[in-house]
């Protein structure tokens, strides 16, 4: 259970600080295309090495998430197809390829395959220490890179425009951004799958927001509502037997949401309602 803890604490912590850019460019299910794009990738590392192990798994998944953001960018950019509409596409043609291989590979019997279908809702319990410190590691690299480019980020949310005129390269910046949102995502799939873990990248951020109007302060609080929401998901999996973790780790982030939805001091409803008119 510790060990389930510090991965997940990690991973809830990163997930939250990396989600904030995307809930402030109004990007938040791009989560949820890298996602379900990991599947294709999960099957596809497990057919070209025959290893179940998770860094082979995660490297394919992360592979998958990355191409199909960068489908998604290409889509945006090149072409009249909306934003809702190009994520859309990629949602469910890389779900429906995700499903349709590692499916296939259970019913065609394929040795080791077997298992490959809990990456759809995750599953702690196979966690060992290894997979955890790669977790650990991946999260601390992620949250390092938002604080050292926090800077470029936060105007490329706000002005591209700007951010443009001035040379920046913003589209190599607004990929960067997406491809470390697909990595939050693949980190995360242990744990919660690929149905839920669009929440640990966007219900922290939204709940951050209703506390603050300065990036910075939403960056600290995301991550500490990612952290304290899997410590208290692993807690409440471990006390009571036959919870999984990941939905409970999105339950405990829900419930902070809703908390922060009523008592946040300018933005919540209960705030709002007594505001003199």
């Amino acid at each position: 259970t510790l060990l389930v803890a510090v991965a997940m604490a990690a991973v809830g912590m990163a997930a939250g600080v990396v989600g904030c850019f995307s809930v402030l460019r109004r990007r938040a299910l791009i989560g949820d295309a890298a996602a379900h794009a990991t599947l294709p990738g999960v099957a596809l590392a497990f057919v070209i090495t025959g290893s179940r192990g998770l860094p082979v798994l995660l490297i394919g998944a992360a592979v998958s998430a990355v191409a199909s953001m960068g489908l998604l960018v290409l889509l945006r950019r090149f072409t009249r197809t909306r934003d809702d509409a190009a994520t859309a596409i990629v949602i469910g043609v890389s779900f429906g390829v995700g499903v349709a291989l590692i499916s296939g590979l259970v019913a065609r019997g394929v040795p080791g395959s077997g298992g490959l279908e809990r990456f759809l809702l995750g599953s702690t319990a196979s966690l060992s220490a290894a997979d955890a410190r790669l977790l650990v590691i991946v999260s601390l690299l992620s949250t390092g890179l938002v604080a050292a480019f926090v800077k470029e980020a936060t105007v490329v949310s706000f002005d591209p425009g700007f951010a443009a005129a001035a040379g920046w390269p913003v589209w190599w910046i607004d990929f960067a951004l997406v491809a470390m949102t697909a990595v939050m995502v693949v980190a995360g799939l242990p744990a919660a799958g690929a149905v839920l873990v669009t929440a640990l990248v966007v219900i922290p951020p939204v709940a951050a927001r209703q506390w603050t109007d300065r990036v910075g302060v939403m960056l600290i609080l995301a991550g500490a509502f990612g952290l304290v929401s899997a410590v208290a998901g692993v807690a409440a999996s471990a006390v009571v037997p036959g919870l999984a973790t990941g939905p409970m780790v999105v339950l405990a982030a829900a419930a902070l949401f809703a908390v922060s939805l009523v008592c946040a001091p300018s933005r919540g409803l209960l705030a709002m309602a007594l505001r003199p008119r």
